[in-house]
């Protein structure tokens, strides 16, 4: 699942009047690149210094960039792709890659990648997470991880440093409810992401690829006792059953308003909490840490967004050029701190910028732990149409046998996975 974005509004054309079709053909002195949100202040900020930066090997191509409201999104690239208005270069949701580029959309840069230093610094994961059937379609511009959320204050009175294993969860999370009279953690069953990091900090998988065939993990047995696990913060009390069936919106309101200790989120979640919160006094002792695991830190999910070029523009090269502006370390970075989010450069989240703020700091140390769920257009149907993950733990938690829920689960996650694309 790709991470919130910008709040949606209308489309927005920055720096130039314009627009045409990106072609090239009516426009020959101009690209353009499709962002995914809506306009801010920073953003216009961001794009100039793009402009200027490209400007200066390309003087008389100019930069036009449109704002396209996620929700609009797919819309919009469906009627690019069938000849209407469409972008040179174009911000894709990560986990979208594979999807898009099945059905035509992105262009195979493969070799220009091959010949572009800045990709040899990049997230590597990250990096091969823009590919799809061994070619290259995006990469990787800015990430996002979710950490723990936690209660500080209570914490700190309760002789507790942030829990770094499932064991120091369980524990910390008992003593808040013994101490405060709330749940001490929030373990929403519709929440793959969360889910997903339990999975893998206990060895598990969820599904691996052999060969050109998929084979769903769901019955290993480092994945059943992770599942069995997170399944039981809800069976034993750990986590309230009004969660049961909910995702993480849920637990973000009471953590908002003092009703729970810890819970698993995005940096992006902070803004919800302040618009919730009746006391805004309490967001100033909610805290982060990396999210704890079997035996230590667990692996996030890398959410975040990809730079392609779009399959049907008139000027291939010089499109990639605008990407390697976007994306190299200083426009990556750029449009991360503009955006809130951070650059997917490795080397970069060990600087003291992101190291000793305190708001970025558990998140820095996340982004070095991360995963990614499996690279194939099939995954959209299996997670979110389908909910497979979280269909198996919400019937575990109502006392469904774990072993026989996850092996007809397995099946189905192994079956949609090798379903041919459209």
């Amino acid at each position: 699942m790709r991470l919130p974005k910008i709040a949606a509004a209308t489309a927005v054309v920055l720096l130039a009047a314009a627009c045409g079709d990106g072609s090239g053909d009516d426009r020959p002195d101009g690209l353009t690149v499709w962002v995914m949100g809506t306009s801010q202040d920073a953003l216009v900020e961001y794009f100039d210094g793009v402009e200027a930066r490209f400007q200066e090997s390309n003087p008389d191509t100019d930069v036009h960039v449109e704002f396209i409201p996620w929700p609009d999104a797919q819309e919009s690239i469906t009627n690019a792709l069938a000849g209407g208005d469409a972008p040179d270069v174009i911000e894709i949701g990560n986990d979208q890659v594979a999807g898009w580029a099945s059905q035509g959309a992105l262009l195979d840069i493969t070799d220009q990648i091959s010949g572009w230093d800045a990709a040899s610094e990049m997230d590597q994961n990250a990096l091969e997470y823009g590919t799809y059937n061994g070619v290259q379609y995006g990469v990787p511009w800015y990430s996002g991880v979710r950490t723990l959320y936690y209660r500080a204050d209570w914490l700190g009175e309760l002789g507790h440093e942030p829990p770094t294993t499932w064991d120091e969860l369980v524990t910390v999370a008992e003593d808040i409810q013994e101490e405060y009279g709330v749940s001490g953690f929030g373990a929403p069953t519709d929440f793959t992401n969360g889910i997903a990091s339990f999975i893998w900090s206990n060895g598990g998988e969820i599904a691996v690829q052999n060969g050109e065939e998929w084979e769903g993990r769901l019955t290993d047995p480092a994945t059943v006792e992770a599942i069995e696990f997170y399944a039981s913060l809800s069976t034993d009390g750990i986590s309230p059953q009004g969660y049961v069936g909910e995702n993480e919106l849920v637990p973000l309101a009471d953590m908002a308003n003092g009703e729970l200790g810890m819970y698993i989120d995005g940096g992006w979640a902070l803004a919800s909490m302040e618009e919730q919160a009746q006391d805004p006094a309490v967001l100033e002792d909610i805290a982060a840490a990396p999210i704890p695991g079997a035996d230590g830190i667990a692996p996030a999910f890398a959410g975040g967004s990809a730079l392609s070029v779009f399959s049907t523009t008139q000027q291939p090269d010089l499109a990639f050029e605008l990407l390697t502006v976007m994306g190299d370390q200083e426009g990556g970075k750029g449009f991360a701190d503009a955006a809130g989010f951070f650059p997917a450069y490795p080397e970069l989240l060990e600087s003291d910028e992101y190291q000793e703020d305190p708001n970025r700091a558990a998140a820095a140390t996340q982004m070095q732990n991360t995963r990614f769920f499996p690279t194939t257009p099939r995954w959209t149907a299996a997670d979110q149409d389908n909910k497979i993950l979280p269909a198996a733990v919400l019937e575990i938690v109502r006392g469904g046998d774990a072993e026989e829920v996850l092996a007809e689960a397995d099946e189905q996650l192994t079956a949609i996975l090798n379903e041919p694309v459209e």
